[in-house]
């Protein structure tokens, strides 16, 4: 078995008492990194631990230094119980112990104090309305602007630059973000700029995130929120007369489709309009039609080429 133990978010003062009951077991300790403020309480205890640190050295990628831990983990829980100690806490932004879970590996989950906790204390924020929660190297539609969103694993400003630019294609460059490093140490750092200017900061290391208060800024999920609630209010049905409306309205505007991208616009807001319709009348179902269209996506791609 695998004692997968959170480090907390901190120093050592975050060490909860199973976890320190656990280092003193007996088992082999193992950590997924030394680069934390508790390693003092192995060190001052004179409790034997081996990190993986060299692994990052020795890899070229983020994956492959998980894959290897996990291997290495596994092949000596083989005739033995060991720990294995994360910062944090074991399910929060640690996608070795999710590897772990993944092969259904025998583990004992320990909770500790995630990094979570000091960053919205940091920050001033309260998540009771929702946060997203992603890491540095997620898509621009994995956004949504009604939420706070915290971003993890912003190690360095490479990926500070890259996500600055990523993030002016969802929020406006003069949306604001918070960059935290060391959240709830005695050197926490927490930085207010503008997105645009993320790039222009020196001070990232392991222990840097970016939180991204909520926005006006439109995406498509407001859109469609916003297109629901209009029907609602104004107490719309598809009856014959709107039906033809619509419809009437869709050829006319595909017909004047051009490189320009304005009669799209309209045609896209139409067809949304008619599928809302229809859904009101129980004569579609939002999920079948999601549903359908990732299934024809595949063909559109072809019809493409």
């Amino acid at each position: 078995m695998i004692n997968v133990v959170g480090l907390g978010s901190t120093s050592s003062r975050d060490l909860t008492l199973e976890a320190v009951k656990i280092m003193k077991n007996g088992n082999k300790n193992f950590l997924r990194t030394n680069r934390h403020e508790a390693l003092s309480f192995f060190e001052e205890n004179k409790i034997a631990y081996q990190s993986f640190d060299y692994l990052y050295d020795e890899m070229e990628s983020f994956d492959q230094v998980y894959n290897k831990i996990v291997e290495i983990l596994i092949e000596e829980a083989k005739d033995k119980d060991i720990n294995y100690f994360v910062p944090g806490t074991p399910l929060v932004a640690e996608k070795t112990v999710r590897l772990l879970i993944d092969k259904k590996e025998e583990i004992n989950i320990v909770n500790g104090i995630s990094f979570i906790e000091p960053v919205l204390a940091g920050v001033g924020r309260d998540a009771v309305d929702g946060l997203l929660f992603l890491d540095s190297d997620a898509k621009k539609f994995d956004f949504d602007t009604r939420r706070d969103t915290l971003i993890t694993q912003v190690y360095n400003k490479r990926i500070a630059s890259d996500l600055s630019l990523l993030l002016q294609e969802v929020y406006k460059e003069e949306d604001m973000a918070y960059v935290i490093t060391n959240a709830g140490l005695d050197d926490e750092i927490v930085r207010k700029v503008e997105i645009y200017k993320l790039p222009r900061l020196d001070d990232y290391n392991h222990q840097s995130c970016i939180y991204i208060p909520r926005t006006s800024g439109k995406n498509f999920q407001i859109i469609m929120d916003q297109l629901e609630k209009i029907l609602e209010d104004k107490d719309l049905y598809l009856d014959d007369e709107n039906f033809d409306k619509i419809k009437n309205l869709l050829i006319e505007k595909s017909k004047g489709i051009s490189m320009d991208y304005e009669e799209e616009i309209d045609t896209l807001i139409l067809s949304l309009l008619m599928l809302f319709l229809k859904e009101r009348e129980g004569l579609v179902d939002f999920r079948e039609i999601f549903d359908e269209i990732y299934k024809k996506l595949d063909k559109i791609a072809i019809f493409l080429k």
